[in-house]
């Protein structure tokens, strides 16, 4: 495909390759919020490729929630860390 936009980049040898992995959690919704058991920890994790688009609104939520103690804009609640088991390793 990069041929076609570039055919001397499309010649070149390929000298690595990587893949990311994507965040996501055992029930597919991004973790937002307070970090259960450690006071004053925060998480905003687990969007998998939604990141991008969802980064604003999450940005904008943890904001409210570490200075206002609570997100207004966004109703976050379903996001909830508290609502999956602890990890134990």
């Amino acid at each position: 495909m990069i041929a076609a936009v570039c055919p001397a980049l499309g010649a070149s040898e390929v000298l690595a390759a990587q893949a990311c992995y994507h965040p996501v959690t055992m029930d597919g919704l991004p973790l937002i919020g307070c970090l259960p058991g450690v006071n004053g920890a925060f998480v905003a994790t687990g969007h998998r490729a939604w990141g991008m688009l969802n980064g604003p609104a999450t940005g904008e939520a943890m904001a409210e929630l570490i200075v206002d103690g609570a997100a207004a804009t966004v109703d976050i609640t379903p996001f909830d860390p508290a609502r999956l088991p602890a990890f134990k390793a």
